[in-house]
């Protein structure tokens, strides 16, 4: 039998041309830089806005408080404790009374003028930080005038440079608990003006906070009190037995700026995430 001719070996398939081919995707060309770079950008940027608000802010502080305040602090002269001998007897007299009728639960009441306010400031040691920045100058039905000379920081560059605030603390003392605060209503300085946002700061201003936890001083004859009431030339304070101290906090006063700054910082964090999830959201896109 005639055999069958052998079919010739058919030649391999070339492989497809090289533009030809399936283009893997490159992981590391998939990923968009730009997206992070976008991020890294506004977060610095975001914290060099934060960071130049806040000394720009403190810069500006300083030149506004320099505006009303001096290099030197006023004299606020204590009473002489000798040639007020007389009328030191008869304060110690009214709070020997004062505290027995009180420990005997009776009614107490102790009215001080101001100077017996000014004679006990200068006779206790328990007052020792309130003297030559706190005097009482007078006290109407409504209101209690204070000699201050506060002394504050100065220039943010330097620790040591100090100001002072001179001048007449005008408040309506108030009794919350267990202490005597004062709401300061204004701040009065010669030939200067000073601003509403800046008395705020020391509004309710709190002198006999830091007598709270004398055990054995004002502390606890403090917290006995019922009532506090001004009249002309006088303030009165009261124990009743029969009444409960008024036991909550001073109102602590909201500042305009305050606000304004946090709205500031939540609307730079916010655009902050936005720009951040756009970039994000393109990148993702690219591809």
């Amino acid at each position: 039998m005639p055999e069958t001719p052998s079919q010739p070996d058919l030649p391999l398939e070339d492989p497809l041309p090289a533009d030809d081919e399936a283009k893997v995707p490159d992981p590391v060309q998939a990923q968009n830089p730009g997206a992070g770079c976008i991020i890294v950008v506004v977060a610095l940027t975001s914290l060099a806005f934060l960071i130049g608000f806040g000394v720009w802010s403190l810069f500006k502080q300083h030149r506004e408080i320099t505006k009303f305040t001096a290099t030197s602090p006023q004299e606020i002269a204590l009473p002489d404790l000798e040639s007020n001998a007389p009328a030191m007897i008869k304060l110690n007299a009214a709070l020997e009374t004062f505290r027995t009728e009180a420990g005997n639960k009776r009614t107490a009441t102790l009215r001080l003028s101001p100077e017996e306010i000014n004679l006990a400031l200068a006779a206790f040691e328990d007052f020792g930080e309130l003297r030559q920045t706190f005097s009482v100058t007078k006290i109407t039905k409504e209101e209690v005038h204070i000699d201050i000379s506060f002394r504050m920081r100065g220039s943010p560059l330097d620790s040591d440079d100090y100001r002072y605030l001179n001048g007449t603390m005008v408040t309506n003392p108030e009794l919350s608990g267990g202490e005597i605060f004062f709401n300061v209503d204004r701040i009065e300085v010669p030939g200067k003006s000073v601003p509403d946002g800046f008395v705020g700061v020391f509004s309710p201003y709190r002198p006999a906070q830091v007598y709270l936890a004398n055990e054995e001083g004002v502390g606890p004859w403090m917290r006995k009190l019922t009532s506090l009431s001004l009249e002309e030339g006088f303030l009165t304070l009261s124990i009743e037995p029969s009444e409960t101290p008024p036991e909550s906090e001073p109102e602590e006063i909201q500042f305009g700026h305050i606000l304004r700054a946090v709205l500031l910082f939540t609307l730079v964090v916010l655009a902050f995430v936005a720009t951040a999830i756009f970039a994000f959201k393109k990148g993702r896109k690219r591809s």
